[in-house]
């Protein structure tokens, strides 16, 4: 199929405006909505027949969630979110007195409370180490820079480790400023110390490559809605097979164990796949709706679905920088940037500034879908996006008074 096609998909939202949001919320084709309202029609209408029709969807949707992976659809558990699934990570881990594990302070909220709760309850430390991209030195160089920039980096992990580290965790791409993990080199240095590596792919599952045997994942949470292009409280949790005879879960249910669910004889005994972290029956309708999204996408091509983005928000970087914006440091480096394409306005980055401000109302009420982040205005580049809307949105820019 071609990327035409994927485009046309997406008119009713196109067609009202340019939406370059997809880091906050992607929007979803027709055959998502009919998925879902399929589902529970079946319900509505006979429950029996939804039940067969869930026995098939769940296997069909984890099957093409560890194809976009890299894994296999048993290491895959159905959770409503990336916060839970970081969660379940954390709970996990058999960490031991003394432990500690590490974060940079450029992570999204999901992936710092569910630590912080086990600094809380269990003693294990939190390191939150600090990062930012100086503009004056190589990319992913740690120290000082400009706030609201750069992630974790290999330099921060040497740095900040030492024989207690039991865990990192970080995001594939930085939710602020769209910022690209180096997850080869972190995951390669995390393997050869048996330090577990847990990794939010809120920002790049669905418009970025991912590999999650390649960079030696143990646990990687994704949701639907941002650039799988699927519904609300949908979600999925990697958990590396060879991890999980170590894994406890913090929580249980009917569907964590092995047995029949339909039974007295109550044994707290743990599935041996991913399987062990799903308590009960998941979200259906969303599953369907996600399943719905991934099969199209599927048809289209994954690596085609990226390429575009890649030039696309390529495109957009040279037009802000024509326009004499203030890029994130990331959007500089083919290496550290992704297609999310960040920028200030003005000549003061602290967060909040007014003109950066000013400039994201004035955008939005431009029918130009964008956000504000961290003192970044944050633009999300999807595959159907075209360099058009990009040409588009620079002449909106120069009529503003920020050019």
């Amino acid at each position: 199929m071609a990327l035409e096609d994927f485009r046309r998909a997406f008119a009713q939202t196109t067609q009202k405006g340019i939406f370059f949001d997809n880091a906050s919320m992607g929007p979803v084709i027709p055959d998502v909505t009919r998925a879902m309202t399929h589902c529970m029609e079946l319900r509505q209408s006979m429950p029996m027949k939804y039940y067969k029709y869930a026995q098939e969807l769940f296997p069909a949707c984890r099957t093409r969630l560890a194809a976009i992976i890299g894994a296999e659809p048993q290491d895959i558990a159905f959770t409503e979110n990336v916060a839970y699934g970081i969660n379940c990570a954390a709970g996990a881990i058999p960490f031991q007195p003394g432990d500690n594990m590490i974060l940079c302070d450029r992570e999204f909220a999901s992936n710092v409370y569910p630590w912080m709760l086990l600094e809380r309850t269990k003693g294990v430390q939190v390191r939150m180490v600090p990062s930012g991209l100086p503009r004056d030195q190589e990319a992913g160089a740690p120290g000082p820079g400009v706030p609201g920039s750069g992630g974790l980096t290999l330099a921060l992990l040497e740095q900040y480790a030492d024989e207690h580290t039991r865990a990192v965790a970080l995001s594939s791409v930085e939710f602020s400023d769209g910022y690209a993990a180096d997850l080869q080199a972190i995951g390669q240095w995390c393997h050869e110390r048996g330090i577990f590596l847990v990794v939010d792919g809120a920002q790049s599952l669905g418009v970025m490559p991912m590999d999650v045997k390649k960079y030696h994942i143990d646990f990687l949470a994704g949701l639907s809605s941002k650039w799988l292009l699927g519904p609300f409280s949908t979600g999925f949790l990697y958990v590396r097979r060879e991890r999980i005879s170590q894994l406890i879960p913090p929580f249980a249910g009917a569907d964590s164990v092995k047995g029949d669910v339909d039974s007295l004889s109550y044994r707290l005994d743990f599935k041996e796949d991913a399987s062990r972290f799903e308590t009960g029956l998941p979200n259906a309708p969303g599953i369907a709706g996600l399943n719905a999204s991934l099969k199209f996408m599927e048809e289209i091509g994954p690596e085609k679905i990226y390429q575009e983005a890649w030039k696309v928000s390529k495109t957009l970087i040279q037009v802000l920088k024509d326009l004499n914006f203030h890029l994130a440091p990331c959007a500089m480096s083919e290496k550290t940037r992704s297609p999310i394409v960040s920028f200030y306005a003005g000549n003061d980055p602290i967060q909040y500034n007014q003109a950066t401000s000013d400039l994201y109302r004035y955008l939005r009420e431009m029918n130009v879908a964008c956000s504000l982040r961290c003192g970044y205005i944050r633009m999300g580049i999807h595959g159907y996006n075209t360099e058009e809307e990009v040409y588009k949105t620079a002449e909106i820019l120069k009529k503003s008074q920020w050019i």
